[in-house]
């Protein structure tokens, strides 16, 4: 039998236990709450497993507010991708809301070769976020801007990439030596990439955050709780390390219903601008193979994306 990677063995071993004792840093009774990822319907993207397809998230900002409150979140951000656009358009119709942080994905390049990396930002203004768009294409300078800004900064999803690479060996010592924040739990990747963030941070005394991921309707499943009565004291205890991770990880099962809801909502869509009854039936025809495909397809990602883990294992010890 192949010997198991130390990572492997570490993630089975001692994960649970160690994301166990972190949720009981900051007691349930004293903590606020705020889920530090998630998309509104300013944030579309492609996905690669399903070409042609639009995923366009399904809640405009002000529902995803109004879900991140209905599930006890004490502060709501939208990370919407490289764009501040949906967090403005909340403010302009909802007028100043004390408990609302702007915030942003970032997609990040190492200039060396290219590889992109997604990063969340925080409390930044529209001349900032200008300037974050400009920086992009190299990872050293966004994080001394960052750093000039003094505004929190998290690397998301550690293991993945929009390439789907394996990071290499100075890849990842680049990632512990710019970045103090590290997202830990992310509510839609699974286990295995979750849990190697923590091992590959556990002994260079990062903050670990949570946020759902969410292009649906899972806003508030995972969060991170930590202490304050304002934006200004729930980011400083944030960078401060008062924080703990709260909920789940991602499974075949939640993104296959996240991935049904984007192609129902898109073939709709679609359905009915249709020109032609030739056009509405391709249409429909392919909502139904998507919906009979779609299962095996989401487990065929978590399994060819959980596979990456031993090369991330290797580029770590090397």
């Amino acid at each position: 039998m192949r010997r198991k990677s130390e990572a492997i063995q570490w993630i089975r071993r001692s994960a649970e236990g160690y994301r166990a004792a972190h949720a009981e840093r900051i007691p349930e009774r004293d903590g606020v709450r705020v889920d530090l990822h998630c998309h509104s319907s300013f944030s579309d993207e492609t996905l690669s497993f399903l070409p042609g397809v639009l995923f366009h998230p399904l809640l405009t900002p002000g529902a995803v507010y109004d879900l991140a409150k209905s599930r006890g979140m004490d502060y709501v951000t939208i990370t919407d991708h490289d764009t501040i656009d949906g967090c403005k358009a909340l403010l302009d119709e909802r007028g100043d809301l004390p408990d609302f942080i702007i915030g942003e994905e970032v997609s990040v390049q190492f200039p060396q070769d290219g590889t992109i990396i997604h990063v969340n930002v925080f409390d930044h203004d529209e001349d900032q976020h200008r300037e974050l768009q400009r920086l992009r294409g190299n990872i050293y300078e966004i994080v001394d801007y960052l750093r000039s800004i003094d505004k929190l900064f998290v690397l998301n999803h550690m293991t993945w990439t929009m390439q789907h690479r394996v990071l290499k060996g100075w890849q990842i010592e680049a990632m512990l030596g710019l970045f103090p924040v590290f997202e830990g739990i992310n509510g839609t990747r699974s286990y295995a990439h979750n849990a190697f963030t923590w091992y590959a941070t556990r002994d260079h005394d990062k903050v670990l955050v949570a946020g759902s991921d969410s292009h649906t309707n899972r806003v508030g499943s995972t969060y991170t709780r930590t202490v304050g009565t304002s934006r200004a004291e729930v980011l400083a205890s944030i960078r401060s390390g008062q924080t703990a991770m709260v909920g789940e990880w991602g499974t075949p099962q939640k993104l296959h219903e996240d991935v049904w809801m984007i192609i129902q909502q898109e073939v709709d869509r679609r359905v009915s601008e249709a020109e032609t009854w030739g056009r509405r039936l391709y249409y429909t025809a392919a909502r139904r193979l998507a919906r009979a495909i779609g299962p095996l397809a989401c487990v065929g990602y978590h399994r060819r994306q959980d596979s990456l883990i031993r090369g991330f294992d290797g580029a770590l010890a090397s």
